[in-house]
């Protein structure tokens, strides 16, 4: 605090506090979802380029499904490191793009697509262009101060929810690459590994 000597104005130094913010908890959530999303429709598009039954269309739903993956995967990141929703609108189309690259997927591909792989891919994209749609709404997304420790509960919870969903989702997206004209999954060992 500083006194002029000839006027009776005092003078206090304010220390800005670092916005904990969105990273800690408004972003984490669409992130983490978004990772989730992410390496689902990467799975469904792997599965769809390098099936042995894959047509062309198959293959270039596949591709989209890879791009929209990877990007998903970098905009969950890009989130965390500038603690708000980086490109909103954008995400939130990319968010209505993934729902109907997985949708053209089970078109054009319905017997080695797995639903549970697009419905869980479907709910994260929600999840994502859900809280993108209300940034959009709402304005410009501002860190807001939610404490450090809920910040980290929040991404937690988040990151376990998600890989309660992604790890079957995964797993589903394999079967039904490898499933066979006869309907049986085979089983593939590690042998020697």
């Amino acid at each position: 605090m500083t006194v002029h000597a000839n006027t009776p104005t005092v003078v206090t130094a304010h220390r800005a506090r670092p916005a904990v913010g969105s990273s800690g908890f408004t972003a984490s959530w669409p992130s983490v979802a978004a990772w989730g999303a992410g390496l689902i429709q990467a799975a469904l598009g792997a599965g769809a380029i390098v099936g042995a039954s894959s047509t062309f269309s198959d293959r270039a739903v596949g591709v989209v499904l890879v791009s929209l993956g990877v990007l998903s995967l970098f905009w969950g990141g890009a989130n965390l490191v500038a603690s708000r929703l980086v490109a909103p609108p954008l995400a939130l189309a990319g968010a209505v793009a993934g729902v109907l690259a997985m949708f053209g997927l089970l078109a054009v591909a319905p017997s080695h697509t797995g639903v549970y792989a697009i419905a869980a891919g479907t709910f994260l994209l929600l999840i994502v262009g859900g809280a993108c749609a209300v940034v959009v709404r709402r304005g410009a997304d501002k860190p807001r101060d939610v404490g450090a420790l809920r910040g980290l509960l929040g991404m937690l919870v988040a990151a376990a929810i998600i890989a309660v969903i992604v790890t079957p989702a995964l797993g589903a997206a394999q079967d039904a690459v490898l499933l066979t004209d006869d309907g049986t999954v085979p089983v593939v060992t590690h042998d020697g590994h």
